[in-house]
């Protein structure tokens, strides 16, 4: 996958044919949540900091447990919930998120390579230092997006596209959405599909009530706004707690896929995962998902940091459960099978769910 692209591009450039067959694979894609690689700047000199953690321990620490899966998909987005900066300056606020800009190194090592940067903590060191934070993502080679400034000029209006065995996809974020945000998420998804010739466009969504297990009510609504507008995925984060998925049309909503390594965060549930989406062009030619697995997780607080993935089956069991809605609660969307509290796995075929 990722470690194949050389031997891809080689085979590429000398066999035409096998390249052609290549766009038919399926492209897997891992979504990880809130990613701090730092701490709220008061405590960063701390004994038991993310900082000091780094320090002692090396850049390659905080996603060491889960690099298998992380280093053999072809595609890792993380919600980037840090300010990569030395600034001091900062917003009047009780935590105000910062990072190192070497700590970008734990991104690169951790395999991560595109990150949503709009969120509630991005201006924690004003536009100065979002501005230093998308310099140090460019400069390590991270791809990012994130819409803020929707009608201004200044770079602040951020779309990605990433294209993976002939299959591209169009990235929008935005962060605490409100009604009048749906015009413009609206918007990007047309950019995106049409004149960008997007196949799959993911929008990214920072939103929900921290430390609540179950969305809002009015999430429902507004996610299918989104999906009717031309998502075809929504992925959820804020609330540092996973929540359950529904499916609308063969489409994945996650609302929120928790904390994966965070720092100043405690008293929170640890359930985590990597929610893995396989995408696969049929053969009308349409992209479609065609599997959500869920490698379940539990990230660790401090001094570690690190998420691990669950081994015990019970432990395992018990995190696809907080992922699948109890009861029918919107009448539009699918809740996932009950299959998937054996095997954290959905598969799905022509838009419908299978098993």
């Amino acid at each position: 996958m990722k470690r194949a692209i050389c031997l891809l591009l080689i085979m590429c450039m000398s066999v035409p044919f096998v390249c052609a067959e290549e766009t038919n694979d399926s492209v897997l894609i891992s979504f990880i949540g809130d990613c701090s690689i730092g701490d709220s700047a008061q405590y960063m000199d701390y004994e038991s900091s993310y900082h000091t953690c780094l320090k002692n321990n090396g850049m390659e620490w905080p996603f060491s447990m889960v690099s298998a899966y992380l280093n053999n998909d072809d595609l890792t987005v993380a919600n980037l919930e840090v300010v990569f900066t030395e600034r001091r300056q900062h917003a009047d606020k009780v935590y105000y998120l910062k990072a190192l800009p070497e700590n970008v190194e734990a991104l690169s090592l951790g395999s991560i390579e595109l990150v949503n940067t709009i969120n509630n903590h991005s201006f924690d060191f004003f536009e100065e230092g979002y501005d230093d934070t998308l310099q140090v993502l460019t400069d390590a080679g991270i791809g990012h997006f994130g819409s803020y400034r929707t009608h201004a000029k200044d770079g602040y209006d951020h779309l990605a596209i990433k294209d993976i065995k002939g299959i591209r996809f169009g990235f929008v974020g935005f962060s605490y959405p409100q009604d009048s945000d749906q015009k413009r998420i609206a918007q990007r998804i047309e950019k995106l599909k049409n004149e960008e010739k997007c196949d799959v466009v993911i929008v990214s969504l920072h939103w929900g009530r921290e430390t609540h297990m179950t969305p809002e009510s009015w999430q429902y609504k507004y996610a299918k706004q989104v999906m009717d507008a031309g998502a075809d995925v929504i992925w959820g984060h804020h609330p540092h707690v996973i929540q359950p998925i529904h499916f609308y049309q063969g489409k994945p909503i996650m609302y929120s896929t928790g904390n994966f390594t965070f720092g100043t965060m405690s008293h929170v549930d640890p359930s985590t995962g990597i929610f893995r989406l396989s995408f696969q062009r049929n053969e009308e030619g349409k992209v479609e998902v065609t599997q959500l697995e869920v490698v379940p997780c539990e990230t660790q607080r401090s001094p570690d940091y690190r998420p691990f993935v669950l081994e015990d089956e019970a432990e395992r069991k018990a995190v696809f459960k907080e992922l699948r809605f109890k009861k029918d609660v919107y009448k539009f969307f699918d809740n996932l099978p009950e299959s998937f509290l054996e095997t954290g796995i959905v598969k799905l075929e022509n838009g419908k769910i299978i098993e």
